[in-house]
């Protein structure tokens, strides 16, 4: 017999939900070493080696699995991500050529932050070629991340003060400036993902060694990382989902203690309180600012540029957008959205947000009450928050992966299989004489 979410997703009669433990999980290595690609970690790091090439061309690599996943597997989103990827991937490096000075080249090598884009296709074919246990996919990418804070506190403790050089964003892993000193640039994705599964555990198990562990995470970041806005919206969201528990009579006098330090600051500061906030924010602020205002001015010069976007250079351009504007801090990706709208569009805008929307909302409809799946919903929202000052397109591929996880998630729950049991959620179903694996999203 078959449920209403299965039948609504057009599996068939499945199985029935095997008793917990009656699969084997399987290795989670496999993920340890797949999840880093697609989530970008190496993908702007040149120190990591032959990883960083292989991080670069791995949408490339993936190339098979590419067409599998878009012809063979109905996903609820492909027609949308079919399309995006066609605009981001031919219209805009020609719209490039005609208004920047880009060659074929460097208009080609521009859409380089888009080909993540093709991940949502290629890991759902990932998924199916190995065919996974949730168990086995959430220790992979939770060892890995585990491993990240703990490779930063290592690298913090040991590398020599000489390799700390100042540097554009996230250019250098060892960087330095004037307002934090020494910091690593690390690649925080699957470690946040990481962090926000020990504080969903502590959250449901109220165990104190899982609140230590979550704080001493947050500390790490703050002392070794220095990314404030990262940083910030980490604590927002950890903050958010607690206080969501909470009996709604505290949230007054929770609101109440919040503002103690705001009051203390103005009382303690007074007229000193803008230079305070200046040393905090230092000149970031003021760079980007002059930056939206370039961007905002290139925008509204043209109407055609306001609908279908300008494009981009690249790093491997002999003239960069900073170049070109005459302005050396311009980066269209610390700009924002408003960085997606001057290289896409307001055509490519709205379809960039969409997949983002539609991530997060997969992402919260995969939930069951497990750490992990939270999880993966706070992370979603911690990139969209991100999204204020960080462009979504500097590394699309780890909403992009989250949201095919969540997918097939709700898929396997749709065939009643136990987080522990391996397999493709529909292997009772026969394939169609189409060849199209019948795999729509569940209503609801």
């Amino acid at each position: 017999m078959r449920s209403p979410l299965a039948q609504s997703a057009g599996l068939g009669e499945l199985p029935a939900r095997p008793a917990a433990g009656a699969g084997r999980a399987g290795p989670p290595w496999p993920w340890f070493l797949l999840l880093p690609m697609f989530f970008q970690i190496f993908y702007y790091k040149a120190e990591t080696s032959l990883l960083y090439p292989l991080s670069k061309g791995w949408a490339v690599l993936m190339a098979p699995l590419l067409l599998y996943g878009a012809t063979a597997l109905r996903l609820p989103d492909g027609p949308l991500y079919l399309l995006l990827c066609a605009y981001s991937l031919a219209v805009t490096p020609f719209l490039s050529m005609i208004y920047l000075p880009n060659s074929l080249v460097d208009a080609l090598l521009s859409t380089i932050r888009a080909w993540p884009l093709t991940f949502y296709f290629s890991f759902a074919a990932t998924l199916l070629l190995l065919r996974p246990s949730e168990e086995a996919l959430k220790r992979g990418a939770l060892a890995f991340g585990l491993a990240t804070f703990g490779s930063m506190v290592l690298l913090w403790f040991t590398v020599p003060e000489a390799w700390y050089q100042p540097g554009a964003f996230g250019a250098n892993l060892f960087s330095w400036d004037d307002g934090r000193g020494n910091y690593i640039r690390m690649p925080m994705m699957l470690g946040e993902l990481a962090l926000f599964w020990m504080w969903r555990r502590f959250l449901l198990e109220w165990r104190p060694w899982q609140f230590l562990v979550s704080v001493a995470a947050v500390v790490a970041l703050a002392t070794m990382y220095k990314a404030r806005l990262p940083i910030g919206v980490s604590v927002l969201i950890m903050t958010a989902t607690l206080v969501l528990r909470l009996p709604s009579r505290w949230l007054w006098g929770l609101g109440a203690l919040a503002m103690l330090p705001v009051a203390g600051a103005a009382m303690v500061y007074g007229p000193g309180l803008p230079e305070l906030l200046g040393h905090i924010f230092d000149e970031s602020l003021f760079i980007r600012l002059r930056s939206s205002v370039i961007a905002w001015d290139w925008i509204t010069s043209d109407p055609l540029k306001l609908l279908f976007g300008s494009g981009s250079t690249s790093s491997y351009s002999e003239i960069t957008m900073a170049d070109f504007f005459g302005y050396a801090d311009f980066w269209l990706t610390d700009i924002g959205w408003l960085g997606v709208l001057m290289e896409y569009g307001a055509i490519g805008f709205a379809m960039i947000a969409a997949i983002h929307a539609r991530a997060l909302i997969t992402a919260r409809a995969a939930r069951n009450g497990t750490a992990f799946r939270s999880a993966l919903m706070d992370y979603v929202a911690f990139e969209l928050l991100c999204s204020v000052v960080y462009s979504v397109m500097y590394a699309p591929g780890p909403v992009v992966t989250v949201a095919v996880i969540a997918w097939w998630l709700r898929m396997r729950d749709a065939a009643g299989m136990a987080a522990d049991q391996p397999g493709w959620p529909d292997t009772a179903t026969p394939v169609p004489q189409g060849g199209r694996i019948g795999l729509e999203q569940p209503a609801g």
